[in-house]
């Protein structure tokens, strides 16, 4: 198969990471990108070297794929359109902005065979995939996910912005299904939670607590894992994973540590370079609409409790 043509549909903050993943694509040819705010496409159309258009239906005959970057309010509709012309589509998180929207298009891609990616990057990790492959029966999850204040992102609220992430991690991690939820936040800075804390149990005994908020005033993405004899510290942020396991030593236990650090850790350009190959495979994405949906579902649950 010749290039992926890919057009990237909404190119703010994130939208132009997207597309300069896509030029630095050996496998992709990145064609057009688009956006409604003019002065903001020209911007990235003259530092990027590619032609940008205002409506996402002009590159609809031009290209193979799409990334989806606009706000979430807008993921059916535009998703919808590209599936309706049988376009692959990696579409950012959340997946839409309620479950029956997602669930809908999950079914129409499916129908027509195309390739549907979302974007929880987290799980490109280079540390998280090293973790992936220690943990096989977790007890206690405990994720910490933190930033500074800023106004992009807050069309939604922390747990679909940042809390969701973290969510489709463990669930990746440990495949019970979920029994209960409890779950408390608070709105500090803006009308929607900005705080949040929620207590997960699975049906198999395993509990994961996880907090996120978007008002601290530094960075940090943190996740400890605890299994039988053994229990892991992950750093999302320094891309490193600390393994503390237990030993016997002549009779004598002891709990031994080791460390794996990824200097060279993108995320997003690895999830890019998944969706590429998906489609080139013709092979399912890593993460998956059916993984879209899950968080979805739990993360708008959690947003209901809170707001109770």
């Amino acid at each position: 198969m010749n290039k992926i043509k890919v057009a990237v549909v909404g190119i703010g903050y994130l939208g132009e990471f997207h597309a300069e993943k896509y030029k630095n694509n050996k496998n992709a040819d990145l064609i057009a990108l688009v956006d409604t705010d003019k002065q903001r496409r020209e911007e990235v159309s003259g530092k990027l070297g590619i032609k940008s258009y205002g409506n996402f239906k002009d590159v609809v005959d031009k290209v193979d794929a799409v990334s989806i970057v606009v706000p979430t309010d807008m993921h059916y509709e535009v998703a919808d359109y590209f599936i309706k012309n049988n376009k692959h589509i990696l579409i950012e998180k959340p997946f839409a902005s309620n479950v029956a929207e997602a669930e809908k298009l999950e079914e129409k891609a499916r129908d027509k065979d195309i390739i549907l990616q979302i974007g929880h990057l987290e799980r490109f990790n280079k540390a998280f995939s090293k973790l992936k492959d220690k943990v096989n029966n977790p007890l206690f999850i405990e994720c910490n996910r933190i930033s500074p204040f800023k106004i992009r992102g807050t069309e939604v609220n922390v747990v679909m912005d940042l809390m969701i992430h973290d969510l489709d991690i463990v669930m990746s991690l440990n495949k019970s299904n979920i029994k209960s939820i409890k779950a408390s936040g608070a709105s500090v800075l803006t009308d929607t939670t900005d705080i949040a804390n929620a207590r997960v149990e699975f049906e198999n005994g395993c509990v994961c607590n996880l907090s996120a908020s978007r008002i601290s005033d530094k960075i940090e993405r943190k996740m400890r894992v605890f299994q039988k004899n053994s229990y892991f510290s992950l750093d999302y942020q320094a891309c490193k994973l600390d393994s503390y396991k237990k030993i016997v030593v002549e009779e004598n236990k002891k709990i031994e540590k080791t460390r794996d650090t990824f200097l060279e850790n993108d995320p997003l350009n690895e999830e890019v370079k998944s969706f590429i190959n998906c489609i080139k495979e013709n092979k399912k994405p890593l993460v998956d609409a059916v993984d879209g949906i899950k968080a979805l579902k739990y993360a708008i649950t959690i947003s209901n409790l809170i707001k109770k």
